[in-house]
């Protein structure tokens, strides 16, 4: 890293320019899972004509002018989408990467990405990004480009189970707490004692969307919200899964199936052809219930949280 800093670099990290979007979808769409992410915002970009300055370029020295090879997001989370390591050439691609995140960008709260990419980009940022709050270097992409597999019925009248439907502002506070509660146990902090506002904001415009789905049951005697799951990302033609959550006191009874199938179905037909998401290697009951479900493992992530 340190080397990278002293000699020429062969390869920019600058802002994309509005002239490159259509170049940078191009090197989404090799991997539109990995990517869906920076194809989202670059999506975004090309309906609205704005760009946003989470948006990088990573351009390589062409004769007299520079090609267009990566793209970098840098928003709550980085994520890098760049060449595979045996198409790299011998001028250190990632270590230029490295050295202009260092350089030009502020630390997110998280790496996430292919994993190969992330984690040799973290071996390179370490010494000024970290130390790192938690890593989590192995995690299983998954993706499924067709309808669910067949899942049993569940039998809701003990638990008034109700139908899987997109989420309404009218559901927004028996929601919210469903939200904070995955929240917790997956990133390890209550986002309502640290950026509430911006965690509310999201919330709300994720359900205005359609992208946030819910079922209905009773707990303790009570109506509740018994699963949710949101569509985090959306772009490339995939739609990414995330929040995937069963009431504690439900567990165990099938409901992550369903209600996963029952979404799968919603997202298809109305957001995206192919619906993915990822879940740390260590999670076996969430792995059987998407390998039962259909969902084919296509790729390795990682993530890295500060």
């Amino acid at each position: 890293m340190t080397d990278s800093l002293l000699r020429r670099a062969q390869h920019s990290l600058a802002p994309l320019q509005r002239r490159e979007i259509e170049a940078a979808l191009a090197i989404c769409a090799a991997d539109p899972v990995a990517a869906v992410v920076p194809a989202m915002h670059l999506e975004s970009a090309l309906r609205s004509g704005h760009l946003s300055a989470g948006l990088w370029a990573v351009r390589r020295r062409a004769g007299l002018g520079r090609e267009l090879t990566g793209v970098v997001w840098n928003g709550a989370n980085f994520t890098a989408i760049l060449p595979p390591a045996d198409e790299l050439s011998e001028d250190g691609q990632r270590a230029d990467v490295a050295a202009g995140a260092v350089s030009r960008l502020a630390r997110p709260a998280a790496m996430v990405g292919p994993a190969e990419i992330t984690l040799d980009l973290w071996g390179r940022l370490e010494p000024w990004w970290g130390p790192a709050r938690e890593l989590r270097p192995r995690q299983v992409s998954m993706a499924i480009n067709g309808s669910a597999r067949h899942v049993r019925p569940l039998d809701g009248s003990a638990f008034g189970l109700e139908a899987v439907r997109r989420a309404t502002l009218d559901d927004y506070d028996d929601l919210l707490p469903a939200c904070v509660h995955m929240f917790i146990g997956e990133v390890g902090y209550d986002p309502m004692r640290h950026g509430r506002v911006a965690y509310e904001d999201r919330l709300r415009q994720l359900v205005r969307t359609g992208r946030a789905f819910l079922q209905y049951g009773t707990v303790e005697g009570r109506r509740a919200v018994v699963f949710k799951s949101e569509v985090g990302a959306l772009g490339g033609g995939v739609a990414q899964l995330q929040g995937v959550w069963v009431h504690p006191s439900l567990r165990g009874r099938g409901l992550a199936r369903a209600g996963l199938a029952a979404v799968i179905e919603g997202v298809r037909a109305t957001l995206a052809p192919t619906v993915s998401l990822y879940v740390n290697d260590f999670n076996a009951p969430a792995l059987a219930a998407y390998d039962a479900i259909g969902f084919e493992r296509v790729g390795e992530f990682a993530t890295v949280m500060f």
